[in-house]
């Protein structure tokens, strides 16, 4: 039964004790300190404030080093970063020696942007905080924003040893070299990355798109092709590398890439003809334009396809499909038809659709429109 009585104290506690601000009676016979940690621990924070209060840190036999750090979680999980970083600094100094109360420190001094603490706090930690993943990526973080670049990949490089399952620190070497422009070594780095069993086509994909954003067009398209041999399946590696070759200025080949995929994902097809067209390559567009799914973005995109192929006859062809589907509603598409009909010498049915039009560009094209049938109205076959 003695040996229950610290335990059912405890229970009372954790039950009477009130948040602070609200009236409480204390009981000299709990321990406060402990009913804070368990509070604070199942995330009741206003109790485990209220019990903290209880305590007097200046009171014979207070383990100062527990109580500071209670007052650095509580301050923590309030967002109060300068208390959390005052209350573990107190906490350490009175003996507290558990690693992750170090880690908590910096975390607070990080959160603060107070990078040169963050790399002394860990410092200070020695090895005992070496085995927390956290502590390598604040000091790495930390130094690169001081601009001291080369101890920031020093950091990464050993924490990528020490941790190998973690892929965090190589992706994030990866990437600052990047930022600094020494693409060939960030590909270098990839490369290796990459080989490792166990990378998936994500990562490939993630590396990629950043040296394409970073404009290392080569490098990217290095990456995301070896990454293509070894994932043939993956759309979005695929379209990855499309993406690369298309801002390189190499339409034609972001082309077949994206038609290639377009026979899994037909909703592609558009995308795929738009490049085609984009190469100068009007037939293929066409085709590939046959089998988009849409019939609205079809008919849209055939027009502009046939308009650059001067089939004039075909586009005034699809007027019923294009009042069907709703598009005469576009005046960029009902210009295009007005100018069609104009081509192939029908200027009242020209002179119906021109007269919708309100856009400022459009009437004005339809005003010099108006004119040059004017001009030929004897001679139509002048103006075909």
């Amino acid at each position: 039964m003695t040996r229950l009585l610290p335990t059912l104290l405890m229970l009372v506690a954790l039950l009477a004790v009130a948040p602070a601000g609200e009236a409480r009676k204390r009981n000299p016979e709990i321990d406060y300190l402990s009913v804070a940690e368990v509070l604070l621990r199942d995330g009741a924070v206003d109790r485990a404030e209220a019990a903290l209060a209880e305590v007097d840190p200046a009171a014979e036999g207070v383990d100062l080093a527990r109580y500071h750090t209670v007052r650095g979680l509580i301050a923590s999980q309030r967002n109060d970063l300068k208390a959390a970083a005052a209350a573990f600094e107190q906490a350490i100094a009175a003996g507290q020696t558990e690693p992750m109360v170090v880690i908590y420190l910096a975390q607070a001094y990080f959160a603060e942007e107070a990078w040169r603490k963050v790399i002394d706090t860990i410092a200070r930690g020695g090895d005992a905080v070496l085995d927390v993943t956290a502590a390598w990526s604040m000091r790495a973080h930390a130094h690169w924003t001081l601009g001291e670049r080369q101890q920031a990949l020093d950091q990464l490089s050993r924490a990528a040893e020490r941790f190998p399952a973690n892929t965090t620190f190589t992706r994030r070497q990866i990437f600052y070299l990047i930022e600094v422009g020494l693409h060939q070594e960030a590909a270098r780095v990839a490369r290796a990355f990459l080989a490792r069993d166990g990378i998936g086509p994500d990562e490939y994909a993630t590396v990629g798109s950043a040296l394409r954003r970073a404009r290392a067009f080569d490098e990217a398209k290095g990456i995301l092709e070896a990454a293509r041999l070894r994932f043939p399946e993956d759309a979005t590696l695929a379209k990855s590398l499309a993406q690369v070759y298309l801002e390189s200025g190499q339409m034609l080949a972001a082309a077949e890439i994206l038609n290639q995929v377009a026979i899994g994902d037909p909703s592609l097809l558009p995308e795929a003809a738009e490049l085609y067209r984009r190469a100068g390559h009007l037939v293929q567009a066409l085709a590939l334009n046959a089998r988009v799914p849409d019939s609205a973005k079809k008919l849209k995109q055939r027009i502009g396809i046939l308009a650059e192929l001067r089939r004039y006859e075909q586009i005034a062809g699809m007027a019923g499909a294009l009042e069907r589907a709703g598009l005469l509603a576009d005046e960029d598409v009902r210009y295009a038809l007005a100018f069609a009909y104009f081509r192939g010498g029908d200027f009242e049915r020209a002179e119906r659709h021109l007269a919708a039009l309100t856009k400022p560009d459009l009437f004005r094209k339809a005003t010099e429109l108006r004119r040059i049938m004017a001009d030929c109205a004897d001679q139509r076959w002048t103006c075909g």
